[in-house]
């Protein structure tokens, strides 16, 4: 019987995880400089608080991992870092504001997978709560574009929207406001099954008088708006976000897109997509929104709060496929080779190295010169240190480039110096 991973799994290798742990370790050094504090939640919560009406929504409900534990309590696997920090922060009332937190973390959803889709995947979040000004939903997406500016991204384009803006223009189309959360989830999945089937899904919803309004966000803009809303404070607070983008300079990535909503059901006012030009096929590669409801469904009192996620595992499909970064198969920089009886010698000289943050590694196997090479080429480790009676004697060690095949006899102290550089 061959025991296979779970669909919709991986398993990543050590220079897959060279590659990641460079994007995360990026994206973590951004954060910071935004000012943002590191969070961590637990990877499964109560039923409850997964569940409950205004986290993800119906839709979301049924792609929980869900399972009973012993004691018989319903529990299941987040499936965003968003609803676990909303209840974090509903617990701890009195955390001083506003609260810049970032978290960076695998999450699990019942999905079908696909390119750039799992069922297990990993988010790099952004939240600023406490504060309903513009310039807090910009000071995270900032981050945000920040990030991918620091991976290499230069071609991709910030849609952003307002949910509550669409809900006032969806009244003004004689759809009820009530029926507006069904609707935007149809309208969701618009780059995923395409118009024809977006209006079957809202049909069988029971929702109608929604051809006019369909064809209005799918071809009309900021102009547009002004015609049909000229009195809307969402309209009007949706023109100081872009007015205050420019002024921090990311009015060039923003871009009016009424036809994109957010699926979630959080989500109460400005949603936001990231996508990489060329690069469609893979969908968004960071989202997110204000949802200034949520944390009160926790807690005692509403709180404002907005954010926004980057979405690692496509970012990293689109710098494999691009050949974006070239990350060495190994971080291990030398392989220390012990000939005859000299690995307690040997062993001090790994050490030394180790010690002066060096990383390296020692033969453990015994093997002759001429196999540790094929395996240090293999490992794509780029220097080989020969240790053998004449060198411990002479305290000068043979210094080996696996690339070139230059060879240098070298004391510990020229072969540390070599390798720090």
């Amino acid at each position: 019987m061959a025991f296979e991973k779970a669909k919709g799994t991986r398993d990543f290798s050590p220079q897959e995880m060279s590659l990641r742990n460079y994007v995360f370790d990026t994206i973590r050094r951004v954060y910071k400089t935004y000012g943002y504090q590191e969070l961590e939640t637990p990877a499964f919560e109560r039923w409850e608080t997964l569940s409950a009406k205004s986290a993800g929504g119906e839709d979301v409900s049924k792609e929980i991992f869900r399972f009973t534990d012993y004691g018989e309590r319903e529990m299941g696997l987040r499936f965003d870092l968003t609803v676990p920090m909303a209840r974090y922060i509903a617990n701890n009332p009195m955390i001083p504001r506003p609260f810049k937190r970032f978290q960076i973390g695998r999450v699990w959803r019942y999905d079908q997978p696909q390119a750039g889709r799992y069922r297990e995947f990993w988010q790099a979040d952004v939240d600023v709560v406490g504060s309903t000004e513009v310039e807090a939903d910009l000071d995270a997406l900032g981050a945000v574009v920040a990030s991918l500016k620091a991976l290499g991204f230069k071609d991709f384009t910030v849609e952003i929207n307002n949910r509550a803006l669409l809900e006032e223009l969806a009244e003004l189309f004689e759809i009820p406001r009530v029926k507006c959360p069904d609707l935007f989830r149809c309208i969701d999945k618009l780059d995923k099954i395409g118009m024809n089937s977006v209006k079957k899904e809202i049909a069988d919803k029971g929702i109608k008088n929604v051809d006019k309004f369909l064809k209005f966000i799918e071809t009309s803009g900021m102009k547009e708006l002004e015609e049909k809303l000229p009195e809307s404070a969402e309209l009007a607070k949706t023109k100081e976000l872009l007015k205050a983008s420019k002024a921090l300079g990311l009015g060039k990535w923003l871009k009016l897109t009424l036809s994109m909503v957010r699926g979630l059901a959080y989500y109460t006012s400005f949603v936001f997509e990231i996508k990489v030009k060329g690069m469609e096929k893979y969908g968004s590669v960071g989202a997110g929104g204000r949802y200034d409801d949520l944390i009160g469904v926790y807690g005692k009192s509403d709180m404002p709060a907005t954010g926004c996620s980057i979405g690692v595992e496509r970012i990293i499909e689109i710098m494999k496929e691009r050949k974006m970064v070239d990350i060495p198969k190994t971080e291990t920089k030398v392989l220390v080779i012990p000939i005859g009886n000299t690995f307690k010698d040997a062993a001090k000289i790994v050490q030394q190295l180790r010690d002066a943050g060096i990383p390296s590694t020692i033969d453990l196997m015994k093997r002759g010169p001429s196999k540790l090479f094929s395996y240090a080429n293999s490992l794509g480790i780029p220097y080989s240190l020969a240790v053998g009676e004449k060198e411990v004697n002479s305290k000068k060690y043979t210094l080996k480039n696996m690339e070139s095949g230059k060879q240098e006899e070298l004391g510990i102290d020229k072969i540390i110096s070599k390798l720090s550089n």
